[in-house]
């Protein structure tokens, strides 16, 4: 006997039953590897952490799916060639406030602090080849679970009914896993606008997750600043790569402004 069915308002049920196991798993593996897999390695440390949050979320959705007797396909999480122009132009270009107060925070109070701002608590010079691999897998993941897994699928399963109501109800719902706050409290306010809500709206425009986890990846400042730290001059190389970053932004902007006038 099926459990949900995704007709009218039971779609909503299959969100939310998708929601129950995946804040299970990653709530539930993230204390369970807190309390019992300590370990000096703060790389082996992430890097667990994130293999446990892709595993968990990723069966989260597939046993929904099953219950639903529904089909698992890389089209249900955004995985798709169609729309990743559209969705990178339009996720770079509302991240464009980011790198602008970057480049601005620059002047006002230097790069020295931006640069201490930017640093991952668990790298240390000098910053090997290895970190800045382990830095960019490690983002990945993170953009993968947080906009395919925890936006995009959700998404998908609610499909047909009000968007407004789809984009409202998973940003609340992904705010609550993004950082784990629940554990951590850091709930960040534009974490949650931008990436929470207006990625989810983009989603809704775009259908695809691909060009949305590379415009994450663009705007994540503790990858580049790993990044940035495998150089020489770790403050000439930030500094260009910002202004990189954000002429892709500023230049995303202004293309989808003139598209969409």
């Amino acid at each position: 006997m099926q459990v949900f069915t995704f007709i009218n308002g039971q779609r909503t049920k299959g969100v939310l039953l998708f929601y129950f196991f995946t804040y299970s798993a990653v709530y539930g593996s993230a204390l369970f590897i807190k309390s019992y897999l300590k370990t000096f390695d703060i790389m082996l440390y992430l890097s667990i952490i994130a293999i446990a949050t892709l595993a968990g979320s990723f069966l989260s959705a597939f046993l929904t799916l099953k219950l639903n007797r529904k089909k698992l396909a890389p089209s249900v999480f955004g995985f798709k060639k169609k729309g990743i122009k559209e969705s990178f132009l339009l996720a770079a270009a509302v991240s464009t406030p980011i790198p602008l107060s970057w480049l601005m925070g620059i002047k006002i109070v230097g790069i020295d602090t931006l640069l201490v701002a930017a640093k991952p608590s668990w790298v240390a010079f000098p910053v090997s080849l290895n970190a800045v691999v382990f830095a960019i897998v490690f983002w990945t993941l993170i953009g993968i679970v947080a906009f395919a897994l925890w936006q995009a699928f959700p998404y998908e399963l609610m499909h047909g009914i009000s968007p407004k109501f789809a984009i409202l109800l998973i940003a609340i719902l992904w705010s609550g896993l993004y950082n784990t706050p629940l554990l951590t409290g850091k709930l960040d306010p534009v974490d949650v606008l931008l990436f929470g809500f207006l990625f989810t709206w983009i989603y809704h425009k775009t259908r695809n997750s691909v060009g949305i986890i590379g415009a994450y990846l663009l705007n994540e400042n503790p990858l580049w600043w790993t990044i940035a730290a495998s150089f020489d001059n770790i403050e000439m190389a930030f500094l260009i790569l910002l202004v990189f970053r954000t002429l892709i932004c500023v230049v995303s902007l202004v293309l989808v402004v003139k598209h969409y006038r």
